[in-house]
């Protein structure tokens, strides 16, 4: 039978190596994930999430071995996800106008539903997600993207479980403006042709 997170956190401070292999195998996807939902771009997830072990690996002494391993290291995750994020923000604030960024240019060809749900819907998701207040994103992520419960949420963020439905339900509702905006705005941009009734004038 498999070792639960927590004792392979009891054998990680003994130094037990392969324990602590064994905890960033099983959690190493999730902490990608969460990585990439607040950065947005595969190598910066990359070495977000490297530092994200590095954290708990130097806090697992501070780690309550009656609760939950799971909560506690999401909870860590997006602390520093946040101060990463808000770090870069205001470094890419700086830069924006120096230079357009190529990776924010639309694929507008055509293609299969599948390339269109993973690579146009999904910059447009984290477009959305970037332009939203930082809690009602986090609490969106951690329901719509990560999958966890309104409980897991709750005692991750150290809230009220109302508190958690309410920022998930208002950042629903803050991403839904954001893309019915868009819509309007590529309806602006690129306009039906005009029926050909000949209405144009002969000459």
């Amino acid at each position: 039978m498999a070792a639960t997170d927590n004792e392979l956190v009891v054998r990680c401070l003994q130094r037990d190596e392969v324990a602590w292999q064994l905890l960033v195998e099983r959690h190493s996807r999730r902490i990608y994930n969460i990585a990439f939902q607040f950065t947005g771009r595969r190598e910066e997830a990359e070495e977000l999430a490297q530092e994200i072990f590095l954290r708990i690996y130097r806090s697992l002494l501070k780690f309550d071995l009656t609760t939950s391993f799971l909560p506690w290291l999401v909870r860590l995750s997006r602390n520093l996800c946040i101060d990463e994020y808000r770090s870069r923000a205001r470094e890419k604030a700086s830069l924006a106008h120096e230079a357009p960024d190529p990776e924010r240019t639309a694929d507008e060809g055509p293609g299969p539903f599948r390339r269109m749900e993973e690579k146009e819907l999904a910059e447009r998701v984290q477009g959305g997600l970037r332009r939203i207040p930082v809690e009602l994103r986090t609490a969106l992520i951690l329901r719509d993207l990560q999958g966890l419960s309104y409980s897991e949420i709750a005692e991750a963020l150290e809230l009220p479980e109302g508190t958690v439905k309410s920022r998930i339900h208002r950042g629903r509702l803050e991403l839904a403006r954001i893309f019915s905006k868009e819509g309007a705005a590529r309806g602006r941009l690129h306009p039906k042709p005009a029926d050909s009734d000949g209405s144009g004038g002969s000459r």
